[in-house]
């Protein structure tokens, strides 16, 4: 009888289900904010149902709806809505702005926070933002979008490394990249820690993962932000919160674009005749006879272009697929990506394909959720020897070869012109016959479940892994310099990494009385990280396919290499905010870390901060005055506390073995000895972060600014200091040292115009930075690792009082006009003259002075949106100022004395006895390169303003069954830079994520100016 009944009830609810379907009717309306001007993109769904749509750009909709069911409007910042169906078919909504959703949700450790209750410095970007730019990485959509924020692109080569510095470079020695934080997973950016090695620039960590993923980014710049990372907070946090689904409408979407790639700018060289001429200079300033006659010259013309021969027309293709929506139980955001960059530079490509699942199931009548966030990426380079110079790096070799020789002999065959007589090559040759592939696997995320304890009170427990698999092959056959020298070589190398987390954080939110309000949040994290890796290399190879050789073909092998390190860290983590009243704020945060890096004595640090914030608006006295009418938020903050810096090489406080092969009796045997001295004191670089800030929104939040000044100070600097040589060591690493970053950051945001026809938005920032280091404890001044062996210039001066990566040498002071004046100098008229600081009458080290500074005085970037009608159009700036680039790449091609290609202007620009007046040092084999290529007369003028992009869109009046939205548009990426440097683009760094080797120009690989098509598609 029971089973009968349920049938009964499940056929009749089967019947009202039909009847109500069958009764529903075509229905429209449109959805108006308090101005009356259409909201677009509000959610339009059927209560109880998954049923629903979005309102179109002028705030209309239709969809289907029975007479007894109920609409509900809902979007961000508004009052949501439900009005029964009845039997209207046209409906006008207005919704009421809801003054507390209105307050920006920032995301910040281990939680969330209003804007408003924010104490800390936070930079927020939104995902509109990321999108306006093609980009490969995410690091490369923050460039000058938030104060603080300096992001350098070390390489331009498709997937090149990037480097960022969060209110400057905390450390000499250790990392100073920010934590990303992907969906609460930690990670660091180290470019080199990731890739397979290489004699080359490392790829970009941040490559692997999809930039078009992302909701939003908030960047922690302070202790109060920062401090709750503890050990790995000194460099700030750039937080990542990927897109999540919600309940409502499912939804499709398409997003695609193609850019076409050309080279921005070029470095003009002598062609094939004026070479010849620079030639017969060089010669006969030797006393040799000239090379050419007038004759061969004529003939020579314009000769080889070898930059011309190396580089091509680029491009990028940029494809996601999205489906989002769900449920109230269920969310879901699925997304596809596919990237593929042609360089343009022959033979380099990046490609990269994957998906992304972010999942959240309630359960537990809603008192639970289960989430997932879970996203697989590969990622593939072709690479040719860049960013490296030496033999084979072609971007300098293509620069400096002979023009006179052909790039094909008669033969067809490829031709070898000599560099300065140190090796023959083919920089065509080496992009062309070279084989350098990268593939790389990453599965990231996390799985984690949230309980709702009681009213106000969540436990959250995490499992997550970062598991990394790299491959790299290199193959040098007979064409390329390496492949002849070694009778062809094939490299295999592989990296393996896993990284495993747990975290486990218990949150209490509850207002406790009217005006006071608490969150508490107190955690535990383990987290442990394994790299493993190797490589093996052969040689005396039989055919030059790269496809067809193995490692087993060659009959020279190399000796083998591989290596692991590990490293474990524990922390202890809490914070309280305390809200009094909506006015007074406080914030105090700790951390407590153990890391395995560190020595016995010192495996334990604890990293405390604390904050205030006074909401001057909400004051009785503001409000009474008058200004309450003006500003919508006016509020103090001030933070100081404590983070730390573990980004060093594993294993550093422990003595270390190395292979030594040792001769017993006759026989050769393997043996070990050491390699370092242990430190069991080691300990973290610990930086004490004091902040001010002043929030300000006004003309009824049109109008909002944001004023920061800022004193860093790092102490305990981890420094290779020197020891006496008796111990069997030259150094030991040492806690040593400390060094400031002061200084001030402003941005702003003003909503111009704002109507139903017409928007437009501005907003802008600006930083101002002072680095310097104040003492070097036990450690000597220093020069740091040289950029180029060959060039025989300097690292970077390490000294207490300047700041970190200035250039020490020779301070060029104009040109010898007489062989007297010359003569104590062992120079020449028309020889370079320097400032003889101790005016002993000769030029020695003791002469060497400061003589340029990488570090920028200020940054700053520049937007602009404007929307009429269904046209939208944005323009953004960005400009870098005070900065200075050694530009080593003229220091070999433009020193007049090698018999290298030089450039476009050498001989019109070079002394003469009838040209005394000339910019540049007589053309002369037998003068001292070394000493002018150590001079300021290479040290250039960094800074620029450049026009990082422009979009002109329209929204297509497109509404159909299939199609939900249609958006076209039309974008440049560096249209145009104004600066003073003359090599291919100021904002260059040779050797990467290095502190003390920054602004180095050397065999760079040439940036690109983009045209960028492209659709987005809702449907």
């Amino acid at each position: 009888m029971q089973n009968a009944l349920r049938c009964l009830q499940l056929i009749c609810l089967l019947a009202m289900s039909t009847l109500t379907a069958l009764a529903q009717t075509p229905i429209s309306g449109r959805v108006n904010s308090e101005q009356n001007e259409g909201i677009p993109g509000v959610t339009v769904s059927i209560k109880g149902s998954t049923r629903g749509t979005t309102t179109d750009a002028a705030g209309t909709f239709k969809l289907n709806a029975a007479a007894n069911e109920t609409l509900v409007f809902s979007y961000v910042g508004y009052i949501s809505q439900e009005t029964v169906v009845g039997s209207k078919t046209d409906f006008l909504i207005k919704l009421t702005p809801d003054t507390r959703s209105l307050e920006e949700i920032v995301v910040v450790g281990y939680g969330t926070v209003k804007k408003s209750d924010l104490t800390g410095s936070v930079s927020t970007i939104k995902a509109d933002a990321i999108k306006e730019m093609p980009v490969v990485s995410v690091d490369q959509a923050i460039q000058s979008r938030a104060a603080g924020v300096q992001v350098t692109q070390s390489s331009a080569a498709p997937g090149g490394g990037i480097s960022i510095r969060v209110r400057g470079a905390n450390s000499i020695n250790s990392g100073s990249e920010p934590l990303y934080v992907i969906d609460g997973f930690p990670l660091y950016p180290d470019n080199g820690a990731i890739g397979t090695g290489g004699n080359r620039q490392p790829t970009n960590a941040m490559a692997t993962i999809n930039p078009n993923e992302i909701e939003s980014i908030e960047i922690l710049k302070d202790a109060s932000a920062t401090s709750i990372y503890g050990s790995r907070g000194a460099n700030g946090v750039v937080l990542i919160t990927t897109k999540r689904g919600k309940e409502g409408q499912s939804r499709v979407d398409y997003e695609g674009s193609y850019s076409t790639q050309t080279i921005a700018r070029n470095i003009d060289v002598l062609n094939g005749a004026d070479y010849a001429r620079y030639l017969n200079i060089l010669e006969k300033s030797q006393g040799g006879s000239p090379r050419f006659t007038d004759a061969q010259i004529s003939q020579i013309g314009q000769g080889t272009n070898w930059m011309d021969a190396i580089s091509r027309t680029g491009g990028l293709s940029n494809h996601q697929l999205s489906f989002t929506g769900g449920n109230k139980s269920m969310r879901y955001a699925v997304v596809g990506n596919y990237v593929a960059n042609k360089g343009v530079i022959t033979n380099t490509f990046f490609k990269r394909y994957g998906f992304r699942l972010n999942l959240d199931n309630d359960f537990l009548n809603g008192r639970a959720t289960l989430s997932n966030s879970w996203s697989y990426n590969r990622t593939g380079n072709s690479n040719v020897p860049t960013d490296r110079g030496g033999p084979g790096g072609i971007i300098i070799t293509a620069l400096g070869l002979d023009p006179t020789v052909p790039i094909y002999d008669a033969n067809g065959n490829y031709t070898y012109p000599s560099y300065d007589q140190r090796f023959n090559t083919n920089p065509l040759a080496e992009a062309q016959e070279g084989y350098d592939r990268d593939n790389l696997n990453r599965l990231f995320g996390t799985t984690a479940v949230t309980f709702k304890i009681m009213d106000g009170l969540k436990f959250r427990t995490s499992i997550g892994a970062d598991v990394l698999s790299a491959e790299r092959t290199t193959f040098y056959n007979s064409s390329t310099y390496l492949g002849r020298q070694y009778d062809r070589q094939l490299e295999k190398a592989n990296r393996n990494v896993t990284s495993l987390l747990n975290e486990n954080i218990l949150s209490y939110n509850k207002q406790l009385a009217p005006g006071h309000t608490i969150d508490v949040t107190l955690g535990y994290t383990y987290q442990k990280e394994s790299n493993l890796y190797n490589s093996v290399a052969t040689r005396g190879l039989p055919s030059d396919d790269a496809l067809s050789v193995n490692l087993q073909n060659g009959s020279k092998p190399q000796i083998p290499f591989s290596g692991r390190q590990d490293w474990t860290l524990q922390s202890m983590l809490g914070r309280v905010n305390y809200n009094l009243n909506d006015r007074y704020l406080l914030t105090f945060t700790f951390r407590r870390d153990g890391s395995s890096k560190f020595g016995p004595n010192n495996k334990w640090a604890t990293f405390p901060s604390g904050a205030i914030g006074w909401r001057v608006v909400n004051e009785s006295f503001f409000q009474n005055s008058g200004l309450g009418k003006v500003f919508n938020d006016f509020k103090f903050r001030a933070s100081y506390g404590l983070t730390g810096n573990s980004q060093i090489p594993v294993y550093r406080s422990v003595g270390g073995l190395v292979p030594y092969n040792y001769v017993l009796g006759s026989n050769l045997v393997a043996g070990y000895g050491p390699d370092r001295i242990a430190n069991p004191d080691l300990k973290w670089e610990s930086t004490a972060m004091l902040d001010l800030g002043l929030d300000l929104a006004l003309l009824n939040n049109r109008l909002s600014m944001t004023f920061d000044v800022f004193s860093n100070k790092t102490s305990d600097l981890l420094l290779d200091v020197s020891i006496p040589q008796s111990t069997g060591f030259s150094t030991i690493l040492l806690n040593s040292g400390s060094l400031t970053n002061k200084g001030i950051e402003f941005s702003t945001n003003y909503k111009v115009i704002s109507n139903k026809v017409l928007t437009w938005d501005v907003s802008g920032n600006i930083s101002v930075l002072r680095n310097e280091i104040t003492s070097l404890g036990q450690s000597t001044p220093f020069f740091a690792n040289s950029t180029s062996g060959h060039l025989g210039v300097f690292g970077s001066w390490v000294e207490a009082g300047n700041p970190i990566g200035v250039w020490k040498g020779y301070k060029y002071t104009g040109l010898f006009q007489t062989d007297e004046e010359a003569k104590s100098y062992a120079a020449l008229a028309g020889y370079p003259k320097y400032e003889d600081v101790n005016g002993d009458g000769k030029y020695t080290s003791d002469d060497y002075q400061t003589i340029g500074n990488p570090n920028p005085k200020f940054t700053w970037g520049l937007n602009s949106t404007v929307k009429f009608s269904n046209f939208d159009f944005t323009i953004f700036f960005r400009g870098v100022h005070g900065n200075q680039v050694r530009n080593l790449q003229q220091s070999e091609m433009g020193d007049g004395v090698q018999k290298i290609n030089q450039i476009a202007n050498i001989l019109t620009d070079s002394w003469t006895p009838t040209n005394t007046g000339a910019s540049r040092p007589v053309i002369d084999g037998r003068r001292d390169f070394i000493s002018f290529r150590r001079s300021s007369f290479f040290i250039q003028d960094g800074s620029f303003v450049r026009l990082q992009n422009v979009v002109l869109g329209y929204t297509v009046p497109l509404r159909t069954k299939f199609i939900r939205s249609a958006r076209v548009y039309v974008s440049g990426q560096n249209l145009f830079l104004i600066t003073k440097y003359k090599g291919f683009d100021p904002e260059v760094n040779n050797q990467g994520q290095n502190n003390l080797n920054r602004g180095d120009d050397y065999d760079a690989y040439p940036r690109a100016r983009m045209l960028t098509f492209g659709v987005n598609l809702g449907l």
